[in-house]
């Protein structure tokens, strides 16, 4: 500043250039802010994680939970579309006569598996072994690019049934039953561990994929 009370040319600049280099700070220190309150919520989210969802444990022949314990059984599906009228009303029937008589709490998902062509794809890796035809060698791997493409596009849909009891002894007695009732209409069978897991995963997380 000059003798005169005004603002020279060269200061000017000076003050330009601090609040520039003040503003600067401001940004990043609201940057930082910013961030370091994402990460709270974040860590926030995962403590409460655990405190929603109700599964403590799983084995091989239950699923221990906060209150309780339950198992996960797949349902046998039919394609109903190929029946005629008389083994329709029988189907029918007999998956009524279940639902009147098992009034114990269950419940019955669908979710969307990838295709498994594991069992086609072993057959084909098999009989590639035992050829030398260039012929049938191009074949063969062309089947196999085809399984690879099913399982990496294509789903199928699964149903499911969840059994629940106070203790594992009950839930024994409860998983005989459903299967004694669904027998004759939509058999139940048992699941691997690893399947349980897979469920549990897509049920708790539905936008991602297997």
């Amino acid at each position: 500043m000059n003798q005169k009370g005004k603002v020279t040319h060269g200061e000017s600049n000076k003050l330009t250039k601090r609040k520039s280099w003040v503003a600067k700070i401001k940004s990043v220190f609201q940057t930082k802010q910013r961030d370091k309150s994402s990460s709270i919520k974040k860590e926030k989210m995962l403590r409460q994680t655990p405190e929603v969802l109700p599964f403590l444990q799983i084995h091989d022949d239950s699923i221990l939970l906060k209150d309780g314990v339950m198992d996960i059984l797949q349902i046998q599906t039919k394609n109903i579309h190929a029946l005629n009228d008389t083994d329709l009303n029988v189907l029918l029937m007999n998956r009524t006569r279940f639902l009147r008589s098992y009034f114990r709490s269950y419940k019955e998902i669908i979710l969307n598996f990838p295709a498994n062509t594991e069992a086609q794809r072993t057959y084909w890796l098999k009989k590639r072994k035992q050829t030398t035809s260039p012929i049938r060698l191009e074949y063969i791997d062309q089947k196999l690019l085809e399984f690879d493409f099913l399982e990496r596009e294509r789903s199928n849909r699964e149903f499911f049934i969840f059994v629940y009891a106070d203790d594992k002894q009950e839930l024994t007695d409860r998983k005989n039953d459903a299967i004694q009732g669904m027998q004759q209409a939509f058999p139940l069978t048992e699941l691997t561990r690893t399947k349980k897991e897979q469920i549990l995963f897509l049920l708790n997380n539905q936008n991602t994929k297997l």
